[in-house]
């Protein structure tokens, strides 16, 4: 059976600013629907055939972010609570056959903020924002000179203080039913092996993920989906024309960055980072 609702006078209310587009929707429902309705309109979570999220009408990148309920008519609610006595669960709400508002918040969500960058699963959604962070980075006086007196080196004692701006490139994937936990575990601590978010292979090291959960209607046991924030951080050392990233160390014999390593290779391991993307 359906759930009958009728959209109020007065609604929608729209707003337009700096944080995106915001909208509101008033619905009157019987209390009874109050749950299947916030499904419905939230979307629901789950494993198998998820539903998605409503979108707000004529707008393709808005949708329903949350729901709030209250009695239509507070005034007759009291009257029907009078006399109950003195017992507080008596005093509990039993708003059976009564009329509930249904508000309905809606804001844009864009799919996709960057076009470089990975394209997310059918109906979900990743943002995305960036940070600047800084850190001192010591390099040997060994191969250095002064710039006026080419023949004279550094001394060998002396050390030359970098500071090496970077970036922390921040992704936050939303409404995923199936977080990919084997890949964000694999993935950690491994830097890009092709060119990620416009970062050269190398220079991107991925720090980890932060998970929270999102509440998709509503129930004794809510269906949920999650939220999922990547945090990468870019090391691009600018030097004689190029980016060096962070398996690159300076060498004073030969002056210059090169990479150090073992037998099983370099101090990062490198990896394609499209899995942290698929939903398993």
């Amino acid at each position: 059976m359906g759930i009958f609702f009728q959209e109020l006078a007065g609604s929608p209310q729209e707003r337009h600013g700096p944080d995106g587009f915001r909208a509101v929707r008033r619905f009157l429902i019987a209390w009874e629907d109050r749950e299947a309705f916030a499904a419905e309109v939230l979307g629901r979570g789950g494993q198998y055939a998820p539903r998605p999220w409503s979108r707000y009408p004529g707008k393709s990148d808005a949708y329903a972010a949350a729901v709030s309920f209250e009695p239509a008519d507070p005034a007759s609610l009291r009257t029907l609570l009078a006399g109950q006595g003195d017992d507080p669960s008596a005093l509990l709400a039993d708003y059976s056959g009564t009329p509930a508002v249904a508000r309905v918040e809606y804001r844009g969500v864009s799919p996709q903020d960057r076009e470089d960058g990975p394209s997310p699963a059918r109906g979900t959604h990743l943002s995305y924002r960036m940070e600047p962070v800084w850190e001192g980075l010591p390099l040997a006086a060994s191969g250095w000179h002064w710039s006026d007196l080419p023949q004279q080196n550094l001394p060998p004692d002396a050390v030359l203080d970098l500071l090496l701006p970077e970036t922390d490139h921040i992704l936050t994937w939303r409404q995923v039913v199936g977080p990919p936990w084997r890949a964000m575990r694999e993935l950690q601590g491994k830097v890009n092996a092709d060119t990620f978010l416009g970062c050269p292979a190398g220079t991107l090291l991925f720090l980890g993920a932060a998970a929270n959960k999102l509440f998709r209607g509503a129930g004794e046991v809510a269906p949920f989906c999650w939220e999922l924030t990547y945090r990468f951080r870019e090391r691009a050392i600018k030097h004689a024309g190029q980016a060096f990233g962070w398996n690159h160390r300076y060498r004073g014999d030969p002056p210059g960055f090169a990479v150090p390593q073992d037998a099983d290779g370099p101090l990062f391991e490198s990896a394609v980072f499209a899995p942290l993307f698929m939903e398993e």
